[in-house]
């Protein structure tokens, strides 16, 4: 479920909490409450963290091998290069036991390039392999694979961008209904009351969730199969 259905459903919950008559509530409500509202916040966030870990190690392998790319024009080994380049950042471990102890340096380069955000080292290890098998200049070629990689950092970031406006407004959207209710309490009402103890209350109130849960999950995947063009 999308971070931002997650949210939702949590400030709805804390709302409905608040807003619950004194005498309508049994002990252990509050804490019961608190307890799953926090466990639908940390699944939220704890589906967040993938993408900033991926994100910080992409950065941090680009990085990585344009160093690769300064020690190869420094007139270092490539093997030599590889390891020292690598090695700050604790980055593409398979590689650096390979140089270390004579492995297959492609094979391992390719084995690294399958985890999260490290797919800039299998254009390593295509440089890497067309260099040994050719005699082709290994700096130049990756350095042209770095400088692609930034373009298409570039323009994830552009993208992210524009995607936040239509992201803010469907979470703005799905905020509407919560703020009526507040305005209904504020006007002497009882919104809560009807939603929650009427059937056809608890039957808008279910087809207002469902379908702005489907609203904030279509937006979701949208945004999602864009990003994932790139």
């Amino acid at each position: 479920m999308p971070a931002e259905v997650l949210a939702a459903l949590a400030a709805a919950g804390a709302l409905v909490l608040a807003l619950r008559r004194p005498s309508a509530r049994r002990p252990g409500d509050i804490d019961g409450a608190r307890t799953r509202i926090g466990a639908i916040l940390r699944r939220g966030r704890a589906r967040l963290t993938p993408s900033r870990t991926s994100r910080q190690r992409r950065e941090a392998v680009r990085e990585a091998v344009a160093a690769l790319v300064a020690e190869l024009t420094a007139g270092h080994a490539p093997s030599r290069a590889l390891e020292r380049a690598f090695a700050p950042v604790d980055l593409a471990p398979r590689a650096r036991a390979a140089v270390a102890w004579g492995g297959d340096v492609v094979a391992a380069l390719r084995s690294d390039g399958r985890s999260p955000g490290c797919q800039l080292m299998l254009h390593v290890a295509a440089c890497w392999s067309v260099a040994h098998g050719t005699g082709a200049g290994l700096a130049a070629s990756l350095q042209a694979a770095v400088d692609a990689d930034r373009d298409d950092e570039d323009v994830r970031t552009q993208l992210g961008a524009h995607l936040s406006a239509p992201r803010a407004t469907a979470r703005m959207l799905a905020g509407l209904p919560l703020i009526g209710l507040i305005l209904g309490v504020a006007m002497g009402g009882d919104p809560l009351a009807w939603l929650l103890t009427t059937p056809l209350g608890f039957g808008c109130l279910v087809g207002g969730v469902a379908f702005t849960a489907a609203g904030l999950i279509w937006t979701s995947r949208i945004a999602a199969r864009v990003e994932a063009l790139l």
